[in-house]
This record gives C-alpha cells, sequence and structure tokens, in this order.
C-alpha cells in the first residue's frame, strides 16, 4: 500500500475535521471520580448467559484482569484492576496523545525532519536517514534501521539493510522509531515527558492509581542514545484512557486531545504490515483493523497480552492484562475470540438509565511488618540475576526498593527475610550466600508448569 501522507493532503484533511465535528457532540458517558458498574447487565444491553462464556474464557486463561465498559461503567471485570502491571509496547498510544495535543499547540510539526532537528545517535545517521520525518516515526515509516533500547530479538534480528528503504516508502514495526519520538518530545516541548503526562492525561481523565514514578526511562547507551519509555499502569486506568480516545479525547467540558488528531491517528496508514498482516492495520502509534464480525476497531497492545481495545460502533473499551512479570502470556487468537464474545454478547441497546453501583475492586495483599533499619541494610546491594541483569536492593529513608531495568519498585516486608515488591508480588526471600560466588545473586523458583513463584536473594 502506498503510503498516504494525512498531513499534506488536503481533501483526507477536510474530511478528518467534518467527521471529528460531527462525532465530537455525540459524547459517551464519562467515569466520574470512581467507576460505576450495571446493577444489571441484562439493563445495560448484553446477556448474562453469553457475557458468562467471556468470564469464563477468561478464567480459564493466562489473562490477569479485564474491564469491559460500555457507555462509560463497567460491565463485568477480572482480577485486581488497581495493580499496575508494565504496558510493554502500550506506551506507544500514550505518546500518541501527547504528540497529538502538542502537534495542535504548534510546538511539533509533523513535517519537521531528523536533520531539521539535530537528531542523530551513536550510529551516525546517514543524510538520507536525516530525511525521516516526525510523522515518519510515528507512522513506523522511518527507514531507519538501527539498534534500540528496549527491543525484542525478533525486531533487531529481522530489521532491514540500512539505506534499503527511503523514509515514508516502507513499513517497519522498530522501537528505533518509537524511542527516538521521546527525544525529539522533550526537546520541541522544553518539557519533562513523565510530567506533563502526569499533569496532561493522567489529571483531567482522573486516572486512579497512576504516579509519575510509574514512568521509567530505560537506557542501552552502548546500542542508541534514545531511551525506551516505560509505564506501568492499572487496568482501570488504562480503561480511562481507552474511554477518552472512544470520546474523541473530550472528558466532561475539556478537550485533552484534540478530535481530529485522534481520528487521524485510528485511520488506516500503512496495510502493509509483513509479519503483522493479521492486524490489517497501523495508523500513528494505534493498530487499526476493519473489524471483528463486522465492527470495525482500533487497539494498542503490548507483548504477552496487554490491550486497550476501543469499539466506536458499540460504545465499548475492553482492557485485557496477563501478568508478564511471571511470564504469562495470552495470544492474539485468544484475544480476538474474547472480543468476539463480548460483542455477541451485546444483545441490545439497553436502559437508559440502567441502575449502577461502586466498583470496588478487592485488593489481595499480604499483612506487611516493619523491620528496623539494621536488618534492611544488610539486604541493600546489587544482586545479578541469571537471565534479567542486575537488581538493585536499596534503603532509603527506612524504606526498601527494588530497582531494575523495567522500573522502581517498593518492597514491602511480610517477614523478616521475605519482601514482596509493589505491584510484582511474587515474593523475595533473602538469604545468607553459602559461598562467596554466591554471593549477590538471585536464584528463581519455578513451578512444575515454568510460573515463577518466588526469587531467593543471597546476600
Amino acid at each position: 500500500m502506498k503510503f498516504i501522507n494525512l498531513k499534506s493532503n488536503k481533501l483526507i484533511n477536510v474530511i478528518v475535521l467534518l467527521v471529528a465535528l460531527l462525532t465530537v457532540g455525540a459524547q459517551a458517558q464519562i467515569p466520574g471520580r470512581h467507576w460505576e458498574q450495571y446493577q444489571n447487565v441484562a439493563d445495560a444491553g448484553f446477556s448474562e448467559q453469553k457475557l458468562a462464556l467471556v468470564s469464563e474464557q477468561f478464567n480459564n486463561s493466562q489473562g490477569s484482569a479485564l474491564m469491559i465498559v460500555h457507555k462509560g461503567n463497567v460491565v463485568i471485570s477480572h482480577g485486581d484492576i488497581t495493580r499496575r502491571y508494565m504496558v510493554h509496547s502500550i506506551r506507544k498510544a500514550f505518546m500518541n496523545a501527547l504528540y497529538g495535543i502538542y502537534v495542535n499547540k504548534s510546538k511539533l510539526h509533523l513535517d519537521a525532519t531528523l536533520q531539521s532537528m539535530g537528531i542523530d545517535d551513536v550510529n551516525p545517521l546517514t543524510s538520507e536517514e536525516k530525511k525521516a520525518t516526525i510523522e515518519d516515526l510515528i507512522s513506523a515509516r522511518s527507514g531507519v534501521y538501527l539498534p534500540s533500547a528496549y527491543s525484542p530479538r525478533g525486531m533487531e534480528k529481522n530489521l532491514p539493510e540500512r539505506g534499503s528503504h527511503a523514509s515514508g516508502a516502507f513499513w517497519y514495526y522498530n522501537n528505533w522509531d518509537f524511542n527516538v519520538l521521546l527525544t525529539i518530545f522533550e526537546q520541541q516541548s522544553g518539557k519533562e515527558f513523565s510530567k506533563v503526562f502526569a499533569k496532561e492525561i493522567a489529571a483531567p481523565i482522573g486516572m486512579e492509581d497512576f504516579r509519575q514514578s510509574d514512568i521509567f526511562l530505560r537506557y542501552e547507551k552502548e546500542r542508541s542514545m534514545h531511551p525506551a519509555y516505560l509505564f506501568n499502569m492499572s487496568t482501570r486506568d488504562m480503561a480511562r484512557f481507552g474511554v477518552l480516545y472512544l470520546n474523541n479525547g473530550k472528558w466532561k467540558s475539556k478537550q485533552v486531545v484534540p478530535a481530529n488528531w485522534i481520528l487521524k491517528s485510528t485511520s488506516i496508514v500503512s496495510s502493509d504490515l509483513g509479519r503483522f498482516a493479521d492486524r490489517e492495520g497501523f495508523g500513528y502509534l494505534w493498530w487499526v483493523s476493519k473489524g471483528i464480525k463486522g465492527e470495525p476497531m482500533y487497539y494498542t497492545s503490548g507483548s504477552g497480552g496487554h490491550r486497550i481495545i476501543v469499539l466506536p460502533h458499540s460504545d465499548l473499551v475492553v482492557v485485557h492484562r496477563a501478568n508478564t512479570y511471571e511470564g504469562k502470556n495470552v495470544n492474539e487468537s485468544e484475544i480476538k475470540q474474547l472480543v468476539e464474545r463480548i460483542l455477541d454478547a451485546k444483545s441490545g441497546a439497553g436502559k437508559k438509565d440502567a441502575a449502577t453501583i461502586r466498583l470496588t475492586p478487592s485488593y489481595n495483599l499480604p499483612k506487611t511488618i516493619k523491620l528496623d533499619r539494621s536488618t534492611l541494610e544488610k539486604y541493600a546491594g546489587s544482586y545479578k540475576h541469571p537471565f534479567l541483569g542486575y537488581f538493585t536492593v536499596r534503603n532509603e529513608k527506612h524504606k526498601m526498593f527494588l530497582e531494575t531495568n523495567v522500573g522502581v519498585f517498593k518492597l514491602f516486608a511480610i517477614d523478616t527475610d521475605t519482601f514482596f515488591p509493589e505491584d510484582l508480588v511474587t515474593p523475595m526471600q533473602f538469604v545468607p550466600a553459602p559461598d562467596e560466588e554466591t554471593k549477590y545473586t538471585i536464584k528463581p523458583i519455578f513451578s512444575k508448569d515454568r510460573q515463577l513463584q518466588k526469587a531467593i536473594m543471597y546476600y
């Protein structure tokens, strides 16, 4: 498929603006400070029996949390929707929102080139590579094929040869494109990305669990000077983000993200997706599908089974999570079947004023205890994991923290030698090392089905 330059195509821009003006008036319902759940799913236009099949499939899978939102209220939810899991590639949709805001403010320009912005890397860019624009980056069509931070082995192994494609000519899903967007954003806006996201996205839409510290920059400077920006986020906060996009970027009376930007971003720019062909289309950092059961949808996807799925015609947002911290995984076909069952369960329009009750999530955290400072300090140090690199345990103001290459997590004591990391939850047990070679190493303990049960920390 030939790449369509949406910025320069006047006809498409006119259509985009007209559709945006028509759709922005028809607002979806917006969650309040706390989520509400339908008392009776039939009143919301769903079959209780068919939703039971959705619940059964989810409960029999390796999924960790699920939320189905219709007209701003929860239809059903499963798992701990307050727990902050790593979102993986869903981070790109969060970047999309800030680009929409700052393109609208004329702080970012889609036709700006890497050359004009002074962008380079540890592997210097060629003059041809520097012709790539911001629009090429957000469309995954930069033509720059370089190593990048936080790249899966398959992504880098299959990189096209440098110089094999001009900017804008070929789609390739490469973290180099996505990571450099952070550098450009901070350089051109003069602002720190995490602070802007907290102020301009999380706060206006009322995210309940998000903290600025849940955004973590991962540097791999020997590969690239551009860090990956990683997010940890709860299911219920991701659902708010999905509702924001469903509602054309408007939250109550505030236009948080421009409506025409969302329409552009969730329209197909590329359909020549290679090994991702089953996903059908890619817009601006969002995947775009022609439909499930005849219903068009757009979605953002994270490795292992993380999804925010928006189905505008049915006024639905579906958020699916998997505990990838513990190696759990739900594949593409399973999630597609789940969405098909959700759509099949939608039996009608529902009552206009269907009764709701406040959704009160359950917290299943173990009881914690306080330890004296000397006990905490003896556990501090840098520990080597057999395949995840180094983890650092530090004591700061009588609080313990675990620093990893995917974020920093607070540690809570449940015994004198056992802790659980916030959101990770998997227990960490500190044990005296039997010898010098074992000291400051980590031994993961797995169950028979290869599920992580705990980590032994030899100090």
